[in-house]
């Protein structure tokens, strides 16, 4: 019977540096496969992340006060109509960082303890503040002044828009049937395309102006 005898006397060190050489390119394509999906993971989530900020984000902010005109109405009860806010009144700023919004394509809600409207875009002035023709018509909203703007719908980094919504029923004014009452809390909703909700929370105050300040 033959027998088999095994010698390792030819194993060099050349062969064992070919052996140790593969062994290293396998190691370091596996970690490249690795790390890729790691990164390729941590992108998306990145991702998902700045696009869940945006989406919870308001892209808007309110620039001064918040103004109700009551021009037209009447505190006299001789006249049988007491004084009712027909329009709000404010002006908006791109949030620090924020988007470019297009209002044209931004939605405005009204709703107080009666009724709850969704406003249609009138028209917007070039320069304002709004009559006539430009004068936004019941349950309609228009631009009426914007500064450092460029004619445009889209409020950008650095303008301001001056806003009308008128929340009333009908035009000609019919305060005893429409408006905000004395004391009557009510919300403007702002929903841009992109970006959470702006809602404006004020109350009429306890005896109505002609303009009021509301809070």
């Amino acid at each position: 019977m033959t027998r088999t005898i095994n010698r390792y006397d030819a194993f060099t060190g050349l062969e064992a540096a070919i052996v140790l050489i593969a062994f290293v390119v396998v190691a370091a394509v596996f970690a490249y496969v690795v790390l890729g999906a790691g990164f390729f993971t941590t992108q998306k989530s990145q991702e998902v992340v700045h696009s869940g900020v945006k989406q919870a984000t308001t892209n808007m902010n309110i620039a001064g006060e918040v103004y109700g005109d009551a021009t037209g109405t009447s505190n006299s009860t001789a006249t049988g109509s007491p004084a009712r806010i027909h329009t709000i009144i404010f002006s908006i700023t791109l949030a620090a960082g924020g988007s470019p919004i297009d209002l044209n394509k931004t939605t405005f809600v009204f709703s107080n303890s009666t009724k709850l409207v969704t406003l249609d875009f009138a028209s917007r002035a070039m320069t304002g503040p709004c009559s006539g023709a430009t004068m936004p018509a019941g349950y309609q909203w228009a631009i009426c002044d914007q500064t450092n703007s460029d004619d445009d719908t889209v409020l950008e980094v650095d303008e301001k828009f001056t806003i009308w919504a008128n929340i009333t029923e009908t035009l000609p004014l019919n305060p005893s049937l429409s408006g905000i009452p004395e004391r009557d809390p009510f919300t403007l909703e702002i929903r841009p395309p992109l970006g959470a909700s702006l809602g404006i929370s004020r109350r009429a105050p306890v005896a109505i102006d002609a303009i009021n300040v509301l809070y």
